[in-house]
């Protein structure tokens, strides 16, 4: 099973219902929905609904959710700091 099968089933019944759906920003189609599963492979993906005045969903937008700049930081991992070779720990003696 796919990890984003929930996505392709929300797109199916969508469809099904007459709401137009885009994946990230790029309209959709049953004709392209292989290509789907494959586009949606490769990241994290978000659903947005838009409704119209009376409440209805009238479109499905699909888009790629990922970080908006890239960290500073190398790792948020904590690496070992070796002390430096003359300087003695504090808790040595002289």
């Amino acid at each position: 099973m796919q990890q984003n099968q929930w996505i392709l089933d929300e797109v199916d019944h969508a469809t099904k219902q007459g709401i137009e759906v885009d994946v990230n920003g790029i309209h959709y189609n049953r004709k392209t929905s292989a290509r789907l599963s494959r586009v949606l492979e490769k990241g994290s993906y978000m659903l947005d609904y838009e409704g119209d005045m009376a409440g209805h969903i009238v479109a499905l937008h699909i888009d790629l959710v990922g970080p908006s700049e890239q960290p500073s930081y190398k790792s948020l991992r904590c690496t070992k700091i070796e002390p430096k070779a003359g300087k003695k720990k504090r808790n040595e003696k002289k």
